[in-house]
C-alpha cells in the first residue's frame, strides 16, 4: 500500500488487502466511491448542482441497508432467468451490427460501444431511436471521473448532460413502483447506463485482442480478460474509523483507492499468463467482491461469450499490431481507445 498524492488516497494493491476492504463496508464506506476530488467539488456546490453530482452516488456509493434496498430493486433486471432470456436478443444484436459494418472498421466505436449501449437500452426499456442520447450521458461522467483536474468546462459538460439525463429518465418507467426515491431511481439508471456501456465496451475490445480461433473455453476467456485487462481499474473507499492495513495506519476519513487491476496480478495469488482454464478459486476482483459485487456480472459474461462466438464464426481479424493499439487514459476505465478490425462474413 502506498499513498498516491495525485488522487489523495492510499492505493491498495495487494489481493488479500483488497478482499478485506471489500468485505468490510462498515469500516470502509463506499460514500465517496468516485473519489475525494469529486467529493470536494460537490461540497462546494449549491443544492441543485450538488444533487446532479450525487447522481453518481447510487448503488455503488451506498452502504448498509440503503445499499441493500437499492440493490434489491435493481436485481429484478439481472436475475439468472432474466439474463438467460436476453441471450437470443443479444446474439441478434451482435450479428446485425457485424453484418452492417464495412470490410474494415473500428471495433470500439462501430461495434462494441453501440452493442453494449443497445443491451443496456434493452434492460432499461429504452427505444432504439433514443440510444444515441446515451453517449451524451456517459461521456461527461467519464470525463469527470478521469482523475484529471475538474475544470469549469468539465463541470459544465457534466451538468448539461445530467440535466438532459434527468429530463429523459423522468419519463421512464424503469425501476418505478418500488421503494426507491426519485433521486435513487435516477441514480440507479445512471449507474447501469455508465457501467453497462463503458465497462462492457472495454471488456469486449480487450477480449477481441485475446481471442484465439483454437480456444473453445470461451467462458474462461471472458473471465481471464476481466482479470488481466480489468475494464474498471478500481474504485475508492473512505475509512469510517482509525484502522491499520498492510502496516499502514489509516485515519478516520482517509481515502483508499482499491486497485483491482493490481490485485488481479498479485504474484502471491496469480501468474501473469493468460489461462482460460484457470480455476475459479481464488476468484479475481474484476467484478469486485463482497456486497458490491458487480450487479451485471452475469450479463457481462453472457455478452462476452456471445460476441466471442460471433467473432470466431466470422474469422474476424484485428487489423493492427498489438503494440500499435492505443489505450484510454483514465483513472478508472481501462480499454483500447480504438481498434481497427476486419469483421469477416458469417458462415452459412
Amino acid at each position: 500500500m502506498e499513498f498516491d498524492p495525485r488522487i489523495n488516497a492510499q492505493r491498495v494493491t495487494a489481493y488479500a488487502d483488497l478482499r478485506a476492504v471489500l468485505a468490510d463496508p462498515v469500516t470502509f464506506s463506499s460514500r465517496n466511491m468516485t473519489g475525494p476530488q469529486v467529493a470536494a467539488v460537490a461540497a462546494m456546490m449549491p443544492p441543485e448542482q450538488r444533487r446532479l453530482l450525487e447522481l453518481m452516488s447510487s448503488l455503488n456509493a451506498a452502504d448498509g441497508t440503503r445499499h441493500a434496498r437499492i440493490r434489491a430493486a435493481a436485481n429484478q433486471k439481472f436475475t439468472p432467468t432474466a439474463v438467460r432470456q436476453m441471450a437470443d436478443t443479444i446474439r441478434e444484436r451482435a450479428r446485425t451490427l457485424l453484418d452492417e459494418l464495412p470490410e474494415e472498421a473500428d471495433f470500439v466505436s462501430q461495434f462494441a460501444a453501440p452493442f453494449a449501449l443497445g443491451v443496456v437500452g434493452d434492460v432499461l426499456g429504452v427505444p432504439e431511436a433514443d440510444f444515441p442520447l446515451f453517449r451524451e450521458f456517459v461521456a461527461p461522467v467519464l470525463e469527470l471521473t478521469s482523475g484529471e483536474e475538474v475544470s469549469e468546462r468539465v463541470l459544465g459538460s457534466y451538468f448539461a448532460g445530467m440535466n438532459e439525463f434527468c429530463a429523459y429518465f423522468a419519463r421512464s418507467n424503469a425501476f418505478r413502483g418500488g421503494q426507491l426515491s426519485e433521486q435513487e431511481r435516477l441514480s440507479l439508471c445512471l449507474a447501469i447506463v455508465v457501467a453497462g456501456t463503458d465497462s462492457t465496451t472495454n471488456m469486449l475490445a480487450s477480449m477481441f485482442l485475446r481471442l484465439d480461433a483454437k480456444e473453445r473455453r470461451l467462458g474462461g476467456v471472458v473471465e481471464e480478460v476481466v482479470r488481466l485487462d480489468t475494464p474498471f481499474i478500481g474504485f475508492f473507499r473512505t475509512a469510517t474509523c482509525p484502522v491499520s492495513m498492510g502496516g499502514v495506519k489509516i485515519a478516520e476519513g482517509d481515502h483508499l483507492f482499491l486497485d483491482y487491476a493490481a490485485g488481479n496480478r498479485d504474484p502471491k495469488v496469480f501468474t501473469e499468463d493468460f489461462d482460460p482454464g484457470r480455476p475459479s478459486v481464488p476468484g479475481h476482483l474484476g467484478f469486485g467482491h463482497g456486497p458490491h459485487y458487480c450487479l451485471g456480472a452475469q450479463l457481462a459474461k453472457l455478452e462476452g461469450r456471445i460476441v466471442a462466438e460471433e467473432l470466431l464464426d466470422r474469422s474476424s481479424e484485428v487489423a493492427e499490431q498489438p503494440g500499435d493499439v492505443r489505450y484510454r487514459r483514465h483513472l478508472i476505465s481501462h480499454g483500447p481507445a480504438a481498434l481497427r478490425f476486419r469483421p469477416g462474413q458469417r458462415r452459412g
